[in-house]
């Protein structure tokens, strides 16, 4: 049995735990969350015997395989930290934390503690993806050219999920002083895992950043100031050479929530296009078919998801490639973003 500790018992605290009680074996024994109505929901929904109001006295206390970090960006250091000094797995939310150097310090610890550690880049669930990411390092589409990604989302101009302006789990993301990191932050860091996992790591990035009027007075509702970036785009050199594009907004008109990714090489290209399935991507390559540009769908079968992953890491220490490694891998492009925003010219990518 293995027995699985929650930090954090909101919303996607509850997605987790509906994923992680569909797998054979394993058991949620406790749970913590500062809110008490918070806490009790999440305990009595998934029978957790053991409900704390602070994480430390639930890792002191309890005899845990394995802790998921759900609490705000913010925390993500300070709980992930305490976790590894008792030398017990994580599975830690995205983005990794909300600085480079916290990041690091992350992975410092689980260096130290030698436990399998990864971070929830929930896009990695689609075999899809995983095997598209295969066939590239297989060399199917020959050396990588030229890259074009994107991550997109309609909500600050439409109402298909609800009027942000009356939405406190939306208009938090858009202030900074609340630790949103905008765009950027919020769902850039999923297309730069994406993106890095299909093509390699970035070594270069020119990344531009805007935040557009909303027609608020002050640019202010309530305590939420508006000032966090809504849209990005970024031009990147990858260590193999090619060149890509990679962007995100959330003011994509005709979009919900849109992943997709065209990566180009010298004998073929591969499109991953998680709005269209999960477990397929299209291919263009081989002399006749670059010759008629004719793109073949590939069916994937199913892979296991991060949280099968995380638990067959607990159980046999295992090391998933989605780990703190990569996370400050990931961070690291999040941090030399808004440097080079801030300085107006391409940066160099210090990992």
């Amino acid at each position: 049995m293995v027995r699985l500790g929650f930090i954090g018992a909101g919303g996607m605290a509850n997605h987790q735990a509906g994923q992680f009680s569909k797998i054979d074996g394993v058991q949620i024994t406790a749970c913590c969350d500062v809110s008490a109505e918070r806490r009790a929901a999440f305990a009595q929904k998934f029978n957790v015997p053991a409900v704390y109001a602070d994480y430390r006295e639930m890792l002191a206390k309890e005899q845990l395989d394995g802790v998921t970090n759900v609490t705000p960006d913010a925390m993500h250091a300070e709980v992930s930290i305490a976790v590894l000094e008792r030398r017990i797995p994580i599975l830690c939310e995205k983005p990794m934390a909300t600085t480079l150097d916290d990041a690091r310090r992350m992975l410092d610890a689980a260096d130290k503690a030698g436990v399998v550690n990864m971070i929830n880049f929930s896009y990695r669930n689609s075999s899809g993806l995983q095997a598209a990411a295969e066939a590239v390092r297989a060399g199917l589409i020959g050396e990588l050219r030229h890259v074009e990604s994107s991550y997109l989302q309609s909500w600050l101009v439409s109402k298909g999920w609800g009027n942000w302006r009356e939405s406190p789990g939306l208009l938090w993301r858009l202030s900074t002083k609340h630790g949103s990191a905008g765009d950027l932050g919020d769902i850039g860091v999923h297309i730069y895992d994406l993106t890095s996992f299909l093509c390699g790591d970035i070594v270069e990035i020119y990344c531009k950043l805007m935040t557009f009027d909303k027609g608020v007075p002050g640019n202010q509702i309530d305590e939420y100031v508006l000032d966090a970036n809504d849209s990005f785009v970024s031009t990147v050199v990858f260590a193999g050479g090619a060149i890509g594009a990679i962007h995100s907004s959330r003011w994509a008109v005709g979009h919900s929530n849109s992943l997709r990714a065209r990566v180009y090489g010298t004998a073929g290209a591969i499109e991953v296009d998680l709005d269209r399935a999960y477990d397929e991507y299209r291919i263009c390559a081989g002399e006749e078919n670059m010759k008629t540009f004719r793109w073949e769908t590939v069916k994937c079968p199913p892979t296991p998801s991060n949280y099968e992953r995380f638990i067959e890491g607990i159980r046999t220490g295992k090391q998933d490639p989605s780990s703190f490694a990569n996370g400050v891998k990931i961070q690291a492009y999040l941090h030399y973003s808004f440097m080079s925003d801030r300085l107006g010219r391409p940066v160099r990518v210090d990992l």
